[in-house]
């Protein structure tokens, strides 16, 4: 099963034709463009019969345009944003386009940052798939051109397009691409397109404007189907007992209480925990709380404890005859700090934060009476890693599982893993009592046994030379691998370099001429995970605090120092004019300071300026101000919401987000102890992207990296006091002043 919306508001896209007459283009793993039949696998050579499935665009004669999206949509617009680049290039009637998200592990739809699996991450989607998109809607429109000219008997030269439709201006004539199909008079070989062939942006129709996201109609309307929403004939629900501490199992099993439960049906023993399963939602609540189990009590966590593991990082972080796994390097950081005439040093730490996505963790499975395949039922970042992860979990192979990914409700690298438990528990409890399955994490469930940002602590040395240059950039982040634990498959590949923990140390924008970001490995303490923005959220807290700390070393403003610093970057130097600009840094503030950081992701720039005040040891955030360049937007007004939604983010985990473990277990277990950031709380935002020269290069995690260095820098400028830890909590703002 896949997924499709349409553009119509008006039509629900269950109610979409499953089938219909179409010619099809495809784009291989190679980038040749083929056509296939009807049912029949992609050929390499056009079919003389064009009616046929697709891979990436169809067209139909009643002038529909099917797109397929090879991402997944949860928020971020990219469900919207990829599949208008190929209806750009194929100069397609958008109101007519119907998006069809991908549901198989095929590498031809894959994301080639991620070795070509299907997966949505790091703000990946849109320039991954950019070109491709490209290449299909121009090869597509200029068959569509070629059997145009055939039908109307004149030149291809004299033909132009208007949405979904060719045109002979000399003669007035107009095909609509339905009727062109209908005519099925297609060339014999599908035509070679070159990138020179591609739409100038002088003529984008769509592209950097406006287009409503296709997925807010049915989120709006109660339409949009989640995994919570998912019903199978003769499905039951499952509430699963954790473990408390991971790595244990249940030893022993007392269920007799949770059986006389009216609507419990069974009661299912797994390796890591015990699942009732019943006819209600509520009955299987009930009968989990009704539980007796003892567990081994052997887990090597029994012994983690957040404050001990924080400590022993900053131990590892400062002894510098501990070596790490170099991430980045440039020159020779070492030789600089031995002939160095000034070295500052700090230290940063940054507690772990649960991801807090709203819709509670779900998943539904239906597997086969011999164990072999499974239906899953599911909304995933992922469709490779979904079906792999279950292949394995059922110990049979990938094309045994069935996928129907859904609409979700928040993902942040939640929903990324190769074994995603949720789906796990589904999968085993289906197979145990032979029906289909519903499980349904609580809140408590998922705090309880998340999986989270991991803690780390960086220390940061900068070296200068007589003149006062800085000449050298050491940054050593102490925390554990994740990759290892979240994707072994990619984890294989990384030659022991963990992008997940250390991206952002790499340094993009500063002009340093020795640097050097290092990894040194510990033990984890907790589940861990990707979290929104990955290592760029506590590794830009340690960057740009310590190049504040810099710039009062030296006595320079902090906006001027960073315009010197990337002398050689003037695509940041205009990052950091406009913020200041919209901000307006020079202004004279009663009772009020500002704080400024910068930030990046891949190749997408950002920087924001924070406005607060600090009465009593109280802590205010009035105003934000951020500004973002991510190369060629696609949709602006999207984008913009993209960069709010990473300052409100990044200000709830700056101000409010940890979480505490205590003897392996997770202290927190609802929202009225892992506060987030409420509206009420919110300060104003303004933000400005720009759309320039370069490539598109994501906005999905811009900017929340850089909001809580720039509230530590704020705070130092009101106090003078550095705090070097996040979250900066008011016990942590209170305890630093009071020192």
């Amino acid at each position: 099963m896949t997924k499709s919306l349409r553009r119509s508001a008006h039509l629900d896209r269950r109610e979409f034709i499953k089938s219909t007459a179409g010619i099809t283009f495809a784009i291989s793993a190679t980038g040749l463009i083929t056509a296939c039949s009807e049912g029949e696998p992609v050929a390499e050579t056009p079919l003389a019969d064009p009616l046929a499935p697709n891979i990436w665009v169809t067209v139909y004669p009643d002038d529909r345009v099917r797109i397929m999206y090879a991402g997944t949509e949860m928020g971020q617009g990219s469900m919207t944003a990829t599949p208008l680049i190929l209806a750009e290039h194929l100069d397609a009637d958008w109101d007519n386009v119907e998006v069809e998200t991908v549901a198989v592990h095929d590498t031809a739809f894959g994301n080639f940052v991620f070795a070509n699996m299907l997966y949505t991450a790091g703000s990946t989607n849109v320039m991954a798939y950019f070109k491709k998109m490209q290449m299909a809607g121009t090869q597509a429109r200029k068959m569509l051109i070629a059997a145009a000219a055939s039908q109307l008997g004149v030149a291809e030269e004299e033909l132009t397009t208007q949405p979904s439709t060719v045109v002979h201006a000399v003669s007035g004539r107009r095909l609509s691409y339905g009727e062109i199909v209908s005519g099925g008079q297609f060339p014999a070989e599908i035509p070679e397109v070159d990138e020179t062939e591609f739409k100038l942006p002088a003529d984008y129709r769509y592209l950097g404007k406006d287009v409503m996201r296709i997925d807010v109609p049915s989120k709006s309307d109660g339409t949009a189907e989640y995994g919570m929403d998912v019903q199978v004939p003769g499905m039951l629900y499952a509430a699963i007992r954790r473990t408390p501490v991971e790595g244990e199992h249940p030893v022993d099993v007392d269920d007799a209480e949770t059986l006389a439960v009216d609507g419990v049906t069974d009661v299912v023993t797994l390796p890591y925990g015990v699942a009732v399963v019943g006819q209600t939602v509520e009955a299987t609540r009930s009968g989990k709380d009704k539980l007796d189990v003892s567990w081994s009590e052997e887990s090597r966590f029994r012994n983690a404890n957040t404050r001990e593991q924080l400590q022993e990082y900053q131990v590892a972080a400062e002894d510098l005859s501990i070596s790490g796994t170099p991430w980045a390097e440039t020159g020779n950081v070492a030789e600089a700090i031995a002939g160095a005439d000034d070295l500052v040093s700090a230290t940063y730490t940054t507690e772990p934060v649960y991801h807090a996505q709203m819709e509670p963790l779900n998943a539904t499975a239906s597997v086969s009476e011999d164990g072999k395949s499974a239906e899953i039922w599911v909304g995933t970042q992922t469709q490779s890693l979904t079906i792999l992860g279950a292949a394995q979990a059922l110990d049979t192979t990938p094309e045994q599982i069935k996928l129907h990914p859904l609409t979700m409700g928040g993902g942040y690298g939640r929903r990324s893993p190769l074994r995603q438990q949720y789906i796990d528990d589904a999968l085993f409890v289906s197979r145990a009592i032979k029906k289909p399955v519903k499980v349904i994490w609580s809140r408590e469930d998922d705090i309880e046994a998340g999986k989270f940002r991991t803690a780390a602590t960086q220390h940061m040395r900068g070296a200068f030379d007589a003149d006062g240059r800085l000449i050298a950039i050491h940054h050593r982040v102490a925390a554990p691998t994740i990759l290892d634990t979240m994707n072994p498959l990619r984890w294989a590949n990384a030659r022991g370099k963990d992008v997940i923990t250390m991206l952002g140390s790499e340094n993009t924008t500063y002009d340093f001429p020795n640097h050097l970001a290092e990894h040194v490995v510990t033990d984890r303490g907790s589940r861990v995970l990707a979290w929104r923005g990955v290592g760029t959220s506590y590794t830009k807290f340690a960057m740009e605090s310590f190049i504040d700390e810099l710039a009062q070393h030296r006595g320079v403003d902090p906006l001027e120092y960073r315009m010197q610093l990337c002398h050689e970057n003037p695509r940041m130097q205009n990052v950091l004019l406009n913020v200041a600009d919209i901000a307006d840094w020079t202004r004279p503030r009663e009772g009020r300071v500002l704080g400024l950081a910068i930030s990046g992701y891949h190749r997408s720039l950002s920087a924001g300026i924070v406005e607060i005040s600090i009465d009593d040891g109280q802590l205010q955030v009035h105003k934000f101000w951020a500004v973002g360049d991510p190369g060629y937007v696609v949709q602006p007004s999207n984008s913009e919401a993209q960069v709010e939604g990473n300052v409100v983010m990044g200000l709830s985990a700056a101000l409010k987000e940890r979480i505490t473990i205590e003897n392996g277990r997770v202290m927190q277990s609802n929202f009225h102890d892992y506060p987030i950031i409420r509206m009420a709380e919110l300060p104003e935002i303004e933000t400005r992207v720009l759309s320039t020269k370069y490539p598109s290069t994501g906005v999905g995690e811009l900017g929340l990296a850089m909001v809580g260095p720039a509230i530590a820098n704020a705070i130092a400028t009101a106090t003078g006091i550095r705090i070097r830890h996040l979250p900066l909590t008011p016990d942590v703002i209170n305890a630093s002043l009071d020192v």
